[in-house]
């Protein structure tokens, strides 16, 4: 099956993960792809390297997260599989935000004073979505009932944004919190 179609059906939670192509070099061109397409989210002045740095080590790190919760489960052979297929419905995801960005940084740099207009609650529906396909795929990897799943997946992301925030001030970012 074309591989296009297998990332397009696995996003409208029709696809399934065991489907996608096997080898690293699915998981380096999806890795890779997922990553620039997260850069072109950041504002041009922000395109230093120390933000590529950063993303790529988010990418990574999300990656050896599904790999150790694999292995934890005793199936780490899936591990090739899945990381591509998460990395893929990142790519759509993240191109499928792509639009609501700039109203999205709008509404951070007016903080509590902001108004959430149409795009906020159209990407709080794709977020959702996006976590609900992710869950699906640690589901299908890891055999767990959809609740652990997405319980296992909600904090797999949780984990990378923390560690991620730690590490920030390591890429010369500062972290407002």
């Amino acid at each position: 099956m074309n591989t296009i179609r297998l990332v397009i059906e696995l996003c409208l939670m029709r696809g399934r993960t065991q489907d996608f192509p096997t080898g690293m070099r699915y998981v380096w061109f999806t890795g890779v792809t997922s990553a620039v397409i997260d850069l072109f989210s950041l504002p041009a002045a922000e395109m230093e390297i120390g933000h590529v740095l950063f993303i790529a080590s988010q990418v990574m790190l999300f990656g050896a997260a599904m790999w150790a919760m694999l292995k934890l489960r005793g199936v780490p052979e899936r591990w090739m599989q899945t990381v591509t297929a998460l990395y893929a419905a990142n790519v759509v995801f993240s191109l499928l935000l792509l639009p609501f960005v700039p109203a999205l940084s709008e509404l951070v740099r007016q903080g509590a004073n902001g108004v959430p207009g149409w795009e906020a609650y159209a990407s709080l529906v794709l977020s959702v979505w996006f976590l609900a396909v992710m869950a699906r795929v640690v589901r299908e990897a890891t055999d767990w009932p959809l609740g652990l799943s997405l319980l296992a997946t909600f904090t797999c992301v949780a984990f990378v944004r923390i560690v991620g925030v730690v590490l920030a001030p390591a890429f010369g970012l500062q972290v407002g919190v």
